[in-house]
């Protein structure tokens, strides 16, 4: 543990997360936020970046626990839905555990909850079509 971490605020902690995302190191990214979500578990980006975390590490089950931690927190905003509502339908699909057909339409019932708040989004629309067209979810259009 780094010296002084546990003086460390909720804002540190995402800031060190995101550093630790965009270089890659996604299991260090999600220790950082875990870290900060310690610190305030309401903050719903938090719990969205942590999914995201858990997404492009395929896992799935924690992907879903996240996002939907994200989705029940106060603070969580419509761009921040949109983006829990995205990833959790991802991990709905893209599971092992996941692929009964009920999985399928809590994944539809996802991205057509976040169209709901922007229609015109191209990422919800072509991940909607994807689904509909029993494409395989890939990491390419991954916000």
């Amino acid at each position: 543990m780094e010296p002084y971490a546990h003086l460390k605020t909720a804002q540190e902690l995402r800031e060190e997360g995101n550093r630790e995302f965009k270089g890659g190191y996604y299991d260090a990214a999600a220790a950082k936020y875990r870290a900060a979500l310690r610190k305030d578990n309401n903050w719903a980006l938090l719990h969205c970046n942590l999914a995201l975390c858990f997404a492009k590490q395929e896992k799935w089950e924690e992907c879903v626990q996240a996002a939907t931690a994200c989705l029940a927190a106060p603070s969580c905003d419509a761009a921040t839905s949109r983006k829990a509502l995205l990833h959790r339908s991802r991990a709905y699909r893209a599971s092992p555990h996941r692929r009964a057909e009920a999985d399928l339409d809590h994944a539809r019932a996802d991205l057509e909850r976040a169209l709901e708040t922007d229609p015109a989004n191209k990422v919800l629309r072509r991940e909607l079509a994807g689904l509909l067209n029993g494409e395989a979810v890939t990491d390419a259009a991954l916000p």
